[in-house]
């Protein structure tokens, strides 16, 4: 009987105490990722291009960042994290620095901009510690102005772009080369860019030439690919047409037969659903089967921003310093797996994503760069984009 009696009360203490094991349990801390865009913005308004017949397709990247939210969830859990994904849209005439300031206060660790870049500039300096991460814009500019700013930049910037596209031109040797740029002001940057990474890598700019947009007879010389094309000798033909469609049938109408790159032939970009390597294909057919369309650049771009500040997160959880978020997420030992078989890294001069870049045609990928034989002293991927004695901020960084 009375062994009976103990057993009975061990049982009752084990059950007790087991009862009480989740209510001793500490609960979750959130981790809230805000996703900020706006209603009315003009980069998916559907416009027709110039010739009223082609024009490029953008859709707004939030399938990319859902995506970066379920693959990182079972971390973030294992880390005692809740992480969630809330969107935030303004309306036509809202302030988007008074929303970034609400974010902050609500306790959100890092917002996601989606926005035009007047709206990303309004946004600087609202919340302080708030980290701010820009998936859209490819201007080596903002990253100058912004460098001291709590800000990540995700998409490769124009630069980089431009830089991996000569690594490729003088790897080939095809280091002559001819620059047609259309009349908008993205088209003049892109040439701009593409001279200096041509110089930066030993490659030599033949000539530079505007081309017109118009059907006015006298302005032949500027509409007629073959005048512009001809009367010299070049050995590759970069194509800067922001908007797509006016350079559409350029590549079939210069004077040599010579590769084109840009947009129209070989382009560098972030990403490619036909990204065959690296676990890439997985990746891609996650978020098409999710979004139900092939992932673009600002997908990624979108997917790696939630990445990013989740794994940050998840090490700051697991090993407690108690800096902010802007702070450390450019600490060089967070290494982010961007499936381009190099892990990727947040730059301290210029705060971008260190990546590699695709060399890709609209049905391929050719290549990955930084391509061999271009070396660094630290960092091969900081062969592409702005040098840390190119922003204020590199004096600090080095």
């Amino acid at each position: 009987m009375t062994r009976r009696l103990v057993l009975a009360v061990l049982a009752c203490l084990c059950l007790a105490s087991g009862a009480a094991a989740p209510a001793l349990a500490q609960a979750p801390r959130d981790l809230i990722i805000a996703y900020v865009s706006r209603a009315d913005d003009p980069a998916y308004a559907e416009v027709k291009a110039r010739d009223g017949v082609f024009r490029i397709v953008r859709r707004p990247p939030l399938p990319g960042a859902e995506l970066g939210v379920r693959d990182a969830l079972a971390g973030a859990r294992a880390a005692g994290l809740a992480l969630r994904l809330e969107r935030t849209t303004l309306a036509a005439g809202d302030d988007i620095g008074a929303a970034v300031a609400r974010l902050a206060g609500a306790g959100v660790a890092a917002a996601i901009l989606d926005v035009p870049v007047q709206d990303f500039r309004a946004a600087l300096g609202k919340a302080p510690g708030l980290l701010l991460v820009d998936v859209r814009e490819t201007d080596d500019a903002l990253r100058i102005d912004t460098c001291a700013a709590p800000v990540v930049h995700i998409q490769p910037s124009r630069l980089m772009r431009t830089d991996a596209l000569a690594q490729f031109l003088v790897r080939r040797n095809w280091k002559k080369l001819l620059v047609l740029h259309g009349p908008e002001d993205e088209d003049r940057a892109q040439a701009e860019s593409m001279q200096a990474s041509a110089k930066k890598f030993g490659a030599r700019i033949v000539a530079a030439k505007a081309f017109a947009v118009s059907n006015d007879p006298r302005r032949r010389e500027e509409t007629s690919v073959a005048l512009l094309t001809g009367g010299a000798d070049f050995d590759a033909v970069f194509i800067a047409d922001s908007l797509g469609d006016a350079g559409r049938v350029m590549p079939y109408r210069i004077a040599l037969p010579r590769p084109v790159i840009g947009l129209h032939g070989l382009d560098a970009v972030a990403w490619s659903p036909f990204h065959e390597r690296n676990g890439a294909p997985q990746l891609n057919r996650r978020f098409e089967r999710e979004a139900g369309r092939p992932m673009a650049d600002a997908d990624w771009a979108a997917w790696v921003a939630v990445r990013a500040v989740a794994e940050a997160e998840v090490r700051e959880a697991r090993q407690p310093t108690g800096a902010p978020l802007h702070r450390r997420i450019l600490d060089q030992e967070l290494r982010l797996e961007l499936y381009k078989g190099v892990p990727g890294s947040f730059r301290p001069w210029d705060r971008q994503l260190r990546q590699g870049v695709l060399l890709a045609t609209h049905n391929a990928v050719v290549d990955l760069a930084p391509l061999d034989g271009f070396l660094h002293e630290t960092n091969t991927l900081d062969t592409l984009g702005l040098l840390p004695n190119q922003t204020p901020c590199g004096a600090a960084a080095r």
